[in-house]
């Protein structure tokens, strides 16, 4: 898969979380009392027994990744 930024490959792997989901937030949320998410975009995926995670690509050389939440 290439970068849609700069056409040069991605690097495919995972963004790994603790034991909480991960959520994506709008910049104008705020985190509830500092601590919870809520109301976030669910990112990923979290089983009791594992850390969470999602599916990624990454540029190295632009500095970005590419999560396709549907299938997460």
């Amino acid at each position: 898969m290439n970068c849609p930024y700069c056409g040069k490959d991605l690097l495919e792997g995972k963004l790994i979380g603790d034991h909480h989901q991960l959520r994506w937030l709008p910049k104008d949320k705020k985190l509830l009392f500092g601590l919870w998410a809520a109301g976030g975009l669910r990112i990923g995926t979290r089983m009791p027994s594992q850390k969470a995670e999602a599916a990624t690509y990454y540029c190295s050389y632009c500095k970005k990744m590419i999560i396709d939440v549907d299938n997460c």
